[in-house]
This record gives structure tokens, sequence and C-alpha cells, in this order.
């Protein structure tokens, strides 16, 4: 029965992760927490490794669909590399409660905001709908997305902080890195979701080193779920690419909010 409900946890972290650019970890991680004995370091380092194998899984058909900022996805992860290692050393300092309380606050700031500026991303719901009606006009698009990024230390920063939330929540940053690029960058909500995807693959791979050097890792979990994970990643790309914009704000609002509300009664 653990076997089965790990695949399905994976499969459904992973398919939902991939559509709004999360990794899955945000899923994944509090119900770690609540149905699995397990502390919140070795939940961290369990949900990042997760994360890597999800962004991994659905990067070849987000490449495909030619919705990744690669340069954007770069720089991000050039900054978060630094800040993984530092989120790691955090998290061993952590008492159980500030992780809990942290976590929780986290998820229900973001899920607030999204639900409040929900007009944005219909407004580039709208514009990517009208990018797409011309297709040899896509890559130029593309280009000028790249182009609105050139301001390479802010997007170094961004990444910093990502990194230490990647690795001191096990949760991949994506959730937050999302509404970053769509409003502070002006990305298409589907770009930003693909961009965070690349770069969640390269610096959640480096944050887990010190995890797997250390063991703190639960490979049995990781074993099981990532069956699940393999297949919700494929997916999710595939859904992601004709869902609305809205749509997906609006999952990702709603689930973020019930996780963290969940996560408080875990203090």
């Amino acid at each position: 029965m653990t076997f089965i409900l790990l695949i399905l946890l994976g499969f459904a972290a992973s398919a939902y992760g991939t559509i709004i650019g999360a990794g899955g970890g945000f899923l994944f991680v509090p119900a770690l927490l609540t149905f699995y004995e397990i502390s919140p370091e070795a939940a961290a380092a369990t949900g990042l490794a997760i994360v890597f194998i999800n962004a991994a899984a659905g990067m070849p058909l987000l490449l495909k669909q030619r919705r990744i900022l690669i340069r954007t996805g770069l720089f991000l992860s050039l900054g978060a590399i630094p800040g993984t290692f530092l989120g790691k050393w955090l998290v061993t300092f952590s008492p159980d409660g500030i992780f809990y309380a942290l976590f929780a606050c986290l998820l229900i700031g973001l899920g607030l905001f999204l639900t409040l500026k929900k007009q944005k991303p219909a407004k580039s719901e709208a514009e990517t709908a009208a990018t797409a009606e011309n297709v040899m006009s896509s890559e130029e698009t593309k280009e000028e997305n790249e182009d609105k990024s050139v301001e390479f230390w802010k997007l170094l920063l961004t990444g910093a902080l990502l990194g230490v939330i990647s690795s001191f929540f096990g949760i991949g940053g994506g959730w937050l890195l999302v509404p970053i690029l769509v409003y502070g960058y002006s990305l298409s909500i589907k770009a930003a979701t693909a961009t965070s995807m690349f770069s969640l693959a390269i610096y959640s791979l480096v944050g887990l080193i010190p995890s797997v050097i250390d063991q703190s890792v639960d490979w049995a979990v990781v074993g099981m779920s990532g069956i699940g994970v393999l297949l919700g990643a494929q997916a999710g790309a595939m859904l992601s690419k004709k869902m609305k914009a809205t749509t997906i704000v609006r999952l990702l609002a709603a689930v973020v909010i019930i996780m963290g509300i969940n996560m408080f009664f875990q203090i």
C-alpha cells in the first residue's frame, strides 16, 4: 500500500509541479511530513531529489515546445547554486517548529498573492495566444523576452534567494520563481513555468550534492515515488501547453494555501 501511495503521490506532485513550474516539491514535502515518519531535514533532502527528477524528466518535452528562455534560466541557476548550500546549512540549525511555521507562512502568503493578482496572468495569456497565432514570430518573441532580462544581476539575486529556499524546504523554489518571472520580469506564464523547470533542474542537482554526501536523502522513498514522478512530468508538460494561464495560476494559488494551512497543524 505504501508503494502504491508513493507512486501516486509522485505522479500527482510531478504532473502538477510541471504544469505550474514548481517541480512538485511543494506538494511532496508536506505530504511526507504529514503522512510519513520522516524528519524535516530528511524530507527536505528527499523532496529536493524528487524536484530534480521531475525537472529533468520534463525537460526534453519543454525544450521541444520552445518555451524555455535558456539565458534567463542559466543566470537564475548561477545565482541559486551558492544559495542552495546556504539553505542546506540553515536547515540543520532550524528547530522543527520554526521549520513548519516558516513553510506555512510562505505557502499561504504566496497563495494569497496569486489570488489577489490574478488579472496579470490573464493579460500574459492573451499575449501568448496572439504570439501562437503567428508561428514565424515565436522565436523573435522569445528573444525579446530574453532581452528584457538583461539585468543579469537581478536574476543572480533572485536565484540566490530561490537557492536558499530550495535547499531549506526541499521544494524547489519554482512556486516562488514563476510569480517573480511573470510579475517582475513580464514573461508569459507558460514561458515562466518552462524556464523555472529548466533552472530547477540545474540548481536542485547542485543543492542535492551535500544531502547525498551526508546521507539525508531517503532513497527508498525516492525510488518508489520516482516511478510516478517520471510519468507525471511527461503528463504535466503536455497538459500545461493546452491549459489557460489563468487556470494554472488558480490551481497554484488554491493548492499552496491548502498546504500552508495544513502545515500549521504540524507545529
